[in-house]
């Protein structure tokens, strides 16, 4: 479930979703002039809010050694 190579794709929609509303925080832009973007950017988020349910589900359950061991893998390699 977890993928190296989507693992970074998350983060990036992550940035977006906290980048707009940072922006729409300072008055920049105003959600309702571009609702195109506001529900593209609400749907993200609830695909994000989905997915990290989903690993918490996951991560939770016993059994998911190697799924572990993965993620420490990737955790030791940045040094934390």
């Amino acid at each position: 479930m977890t993928s190296k190579t989507l693992g970074p794709l998350w983060v990036l929609l992550l940035g977006v979703v906290v980048l707009f509303f940072f922006f729409a925080a300072l008055g920049l832009f105003s959600p309702a002039d571009v609702l195109w973007l506001t529900a593209g950017v609400v749907v993200v988020a609830i695909l994000i809010g989905i997915r990290s349910l989903m690993m918490r589900r996951h991560l939770g359950t016993h059994g998911n050694q190697h799924l572990f061991r993965s993620l420490n893998h990737l955790r030791e390699r940045r040094g934390f």
